[in-house]
């Protein structure tokens, strides 16, 4: 190993920045071993993160991976993993960093001298599940990255972890004993960087609380503190929206520019966002309020694809099936070469299995086949009804006068479709289109009984002249009514909102 490499591994815990910066104006990297380069890779990536710098370059790590998986070196590979998964998290691609951690864990869990690097990985994990709102599992991992430190000796980590915990009952909004867990932090280390980030979360506790001069004098104080990752932006934000709420519009518009110019997550750059562009509502500039609201949009989008991310209970739950999988398939390997007849038992049950398996899918598809036909069937007989209808009213209708015809027109769609008497509307239409109204009650309760109306009455392909003497309204408001009704379901175009319609009325 060369000289500088061996000096920074022996300063790494006690001085990182020196560390990082023997490894940093290092001249033979290129010309050393495989397991030099390795080596060399990792300790970089470690001097990095002990100093809060940016986790890259990404071929640098991913070497030393590579490296160590080949030659089955657990521990050095554990922490490859480690750093590969921290770059995710902080990319927000929470699925994939939790896969990482995983697999970190089982090179790790059962090696009580990783006590510390246990510690991390639990505690960022804790915080993925505290972001996807897990709030019970974020806090079994929190308090076992919390042990785990405690048994390294860290007590700074250790106290980091009280935070965490902290924030856990925060966001369950149990804010009193969020608080208790800030306090006894602060107590037991003056490190500035966790008392900043203390003082950081007593703030944003009291604003959730209402108190707003007690949070607004902790924010204010958090700044004067240094920070780590994007902790620096919180504070600014949380500032921004306190300012917003007691109408100091300048001071939030400050606050939230501030916040975009440092490290941040698209959950706040979308909050940054919403005040600016509600602040230039106040003041009447719409230009600038619908440029900001563009950029809310956009962060919106980012924010709901980090939200569809697969959670972390359910990625562990596939990670342990992965492996009972793997063990059960090692076994089977050794019973192959000690009962030959098992070969053949494994077989007639896998075929057993794929044959019945193919049953339930046609079966399956026999069932979506009669379900569609039945649909069919109950809109046409709908259809059927109030063509009938009409056609009995034919004679009366041709001697009304207009207003007589729009009475008549209304009463037939109440006869036929009862839209005036809800219950029965609702449990009609919920027979026909496989419950959307239930569905759309249940995932989007902003949606009003009047839009709840038109979608079934559009997906009946009832006339739009029709459709606005039923809502009376005018047949130009409709367009505005599916506008608002794209909006709520998060939706870019009518033309999704129209195809979302049909998919929930065939149950999909």
């Amino acid at each position: 190993m060369p000289n500088e490499m061996k000096q920074a591994e022996r300063m790494m815990e006690t001085s990182p920045d020196s560390a990082l910066h023997i490894l940093q104006h290092m001249q033979s990297v290129q010309t050393m071993t495989d397991a030099n380069r390795a080596l060399y890779g990792l300790l970089y990536f470690e001097a990095l993160d002990k100093n809060n710098k940016l986790l890259q370059p990404d071929s640098l790590i991913t070497f030393s991976l590579n490296y160590y998986q080949n030659h089955n070196k657990k521990n050095y590979l554990a922490k490859c993993y480690y750093y590969k998964a921290k770059m995710s998290k902080l990319a927000q691609r929470f699925d994939n960093a939790t896969l990482l951690y995983l697999k970190a864990l089982d090179l790790t869990k059962n090696n009580s001298e990783n006590y510390f690097l246990l510690g991390k990985i639990y505690s960022d994990m804790g915080d993925i599940c505290m972001i996807q709102k897990d709030y019970n599992e974020s806090l079994k991992k929190i308090q076992l990255s919390k042990e785990y430190f405690t048994k390294a000796g860290n007590k700074v980590e250790a106290s980091y972890r009280i935070i965490s915990i902290g924030k856990v009952f925060h966001f369950q909004n149990n804010f009193r004993k969020a608080h208790q867990y800030y306090e006894q932090s602060l107590s037991q280390t003056s490190d500035s960087l966790l008392n900043g980030f203390a003082f950081q979360e007593i703030g944003i506790n009291y604003y959730w609380a209402k108190k707003y001069d007690s949070a607004q004098y902790y924010l204010r104080k958090s700044l004067k503190f240094p920070y780590k990752g994007t902790s620096y932006a919180i504070r600014c934000f949380n500032l921004a929206d306190l300012f917003f709420e007691e109408q100091q519009y300048d001071s939030a518009f400050c606050y939230a520019q501030l916040a975009l110019k440092y490290p941040t997550t698209f959950f706040n750059q979308r909050d940054c966002y919403r005040i600016l562009a509600n602040t230039e509502y106040q003041r009447g500039d719409f230009d600038k309020m619908g440029f900001y609201i563009s950029k809310y949009q956009d962060c919106t989008d980012s924010v709901r694809k980090i939200e569809i991310q697969t959670k972390t209970t359910v990625l562990e739950d596939m990670h342990q099936t992965t492996q009972t999988a793997s063990i059960t398939k090692q076994y089977l390997l050794v019973l192959i070469w000690v009962v030959p007849i098992i070969i053949l038992v494994s077989l007639l049950i896998v075929y057993r299995l794929r044959k019945r398996n193919k049953g339930k899918e046609k079966q399956l598809e026999e069932a979506e086949v009669q379900i569609s036909r039945k649909q069919s069937l109950l809109i046409d007989s709908l259809l059927q009804k109030i063509e009938e209808t009409r056609a009995i009213q034919a004679a009366n209708y041709k001697k009304a006068t207009p207003a007589q015809r729009e009475q008549m027109d209304k009463e037939l769609y109440n006869t036929c479709l009862h839209v005036n008497d809800w219950e029965m509307f609702n449990r009609l239409m919920n027979r026909t289109f496989t419950g959307i109204i239930d569905e759309l009650e249940k995932s989007y309760p902003d949606v009003t009984r009047k839009e709840l109306v038109w979608s079934c009455l559009f997906l009946l392909d009832i006339p739009t002249p029709d459709i606005a003497l039923i809502l009376e309204t005018q047949t130009g408001s409709l367009y505005k009514l599916k506008q608002r009704l794209t909006q709520k379901l998060n939706l870019k175009s009518t033309k999704e909102l129209e195809q979302l319609l049909r998919n929930l009325s065939d149950g999909k």
